[in-house]
């Protein structure tokens, strides 16, 4: 009688378990199938009935093609595959920026010039008001700075290493694939991963996304690395090591760390079966991936301040603000003047923005519900943004290269052949989540994906939102 207790309060266990990741995969295939929707509906909002056909019957052939070309390969094939996808891809993106003469504006030109004055001679970014309000950016900066001095790097140089930094992403996107999916199934997300018109046009943009989402994939790849004992557990110290360098860059890492918390409690339901100590080595390799981050991340501000470079590190002098910007009704969770002069202009920063955000949360739900919708098609229905890429001069070169309609048609393009492609690239990942069976050679590895995934787009419909945000 109590062996047969025992197995029921196992099976139970096993319910919640299934029930977990069937609600974890749901709401990944809804959340895909949704950008899709978003996408294709600001498709045909946009353009033609015979340009939206167009557009996503070329990206539909495309597929067709790579799913030809990937279908019959071997499953110890791998090797064969990552170095010609990495070298392919480093070659093509980098004759990309290096024939797009993209020169930095915005914010990439500040921080660009303040690099050249770093590299000049120490001098605290203090001086400059953006640095303490956006401490974090000191890292990038101070980056920037250092291959100055020993390279004497000058934009292109970065437009190369960022070219660098995407076809490695692209291998870590084809060796994470693998773990979950066939040779060719990896190899065909890796190639739709690197023809995708998004991953190509802020390649030529100095901004520091390119190798902050690098390293987050890095760290992803190793915490889910087939592995065990001591090995496995120095890999989720390696993965929070990971995390913590590519949060300097860009702070990006709690979507990963969320994710890892919530694919713990899965681990830990399903290694139960194995006793207390499967159980507590599931709790130490996430101690381990938490302790490694946080210790790095609080390393690295104290080297940035006393180094002299910012006082302040790399946090924030207002948290807050990000959660002003996306709540924002008039901007559509975007940045503000207004905000920016209430919150910043006197008094407390920190203290002005919660007005604002209780404020603005304040309202009845509907106008709640309607700004998070606004915000998705926003970040995931809207067109590529090319600002940043079809600069001033790049545009007038377009213009004088005699193609019809000029660099406006070239924009305008370029933006509906990426929006029909991005339609695909999500029917599939809600295709390829609903298929997956548990099982797979590293079925944890799809699970955290899923999950960092759902926590990135969760906290965007609260954050501040730009279309270049989902590159990631």
């Amino acid at each position: 009688m109590e062996e047969g207790k025992r197995l029921s309060r196992w099976r139970g266990w096993d319910l919640v378990e299934r029930a977990l990741l069937g609600l974890t995969f749901g709401c990944f295939v809804l959340t895909a199938a949704l950008i899709a929707a978003v996408g294709l509906k600001a498709l045909l909002e946009t353009a033609a009935p015979q340009t939206v056909a167009v557009c996503l019957t070329l990206p539909c052939l495309l597929l067709a093609g790579v799913a030809a070309l990937c279908r019959r390969t071997r499953q110890d094939a791998g090797r064969r595959f990552g170095l010609p996808l990495f070298l392919g891809t480093l070659v093509l993106k980098g004759a990309f920026v290096i024939l797009t003469d993209t020169q930095p504006v915005s914010d990439f030109k500040m921080l660009y010039e303040t690099a050249q004055w770093l590299a000049e001679g120490p001098v605290p970014l203090t001086a400059l008001e953006y640095f303490v309000r956006w401490p974090y950016q000191s890292w990038f900066v101070a980056y920037m700075a250092g291959l100055m001095e020993l390279f004497g790097a000058d934009v292109l140089f970065f437009k190369l290493v960022n070219a660098l930094a995407s076809a490695l992403t692209g291998v870590l996107v084809y060796a994470l694939a693998r773990r979950f999916a066939s040779e060719g199934g990896a190899r065909g997300a890796a190639l739709l991963y690197a023809c995708y018109p998004g991953t190509w046009l802020l390649v030529p943009v100095l901004t520091n996304q390119h190798l902050s989402e690098l390293l987050l994939l890095l760290a992803l790849w190793l915490y889910t690395a087939p592995a065990a004992g001591k090995r496995r557990l120095a890999l989720a110290g390696a993965a929070g090591a990971a995390l913590a360098l590519g949060n300097a860059f860009r702070p990006v890492a709690a979507v990963a760390l969320a994710a890892a918390g919530c694919l713990l409690v899965l681990e830990i339901l399903r290694e139960r079966r194995e006793g207390w100590r499967a159980v507590g080595t599931a709790l130490t390799r996430f101690f381990l991936l938490a302790a490694a981050y946080a210790v790095l991340m609080w390393g690295f501000g104290q080297a940035v301040r006393l180094s002299g470079l910012n006082a302040y590190g790399l946090g924030s002098s207002c948290p807050e603000w990000k959660f002003v910007c996306g709540l924002n009704e008039e901007t559509c969770g975007g940045y503000s003047k207004k905000d920016a002069q209430q919150v910043f202009g006197g008094g407390d920063p920190r203290a002005e923005a919660r007005k604002l955000i209780v404020q603005r949360l304040s309202v009845p739900p509907d106008r709640l519900a309607k700004l998070a919708w606004d915000k998705i098609e926003k970040l995931w229905g809207r067109c590529e943004t090319l600002e940043w890429t079809v600069t001033e001069n790049v545009a007038e070169a377009l213009d004088r290269s005699g193609i019809p309609g000029g660099a406006e048609q070239v924009v305008r393009m370029v933006q509906r052949a990426s929006s029909g492609c991005y339609v695909w690239c999500f029917l599939l990942a809600a295709g390829g989540a609903a298929a997956l069976r548990s099982g797979a050679r590293s079925w944890e590895a799809a699970q955290l994906l899923a999950l960092a995934s759902l926590a990135y787009f969760g906290v965007h419909l609260f954050i501040e939102v730009q279309v270049r945000y989902r590159l990631l």
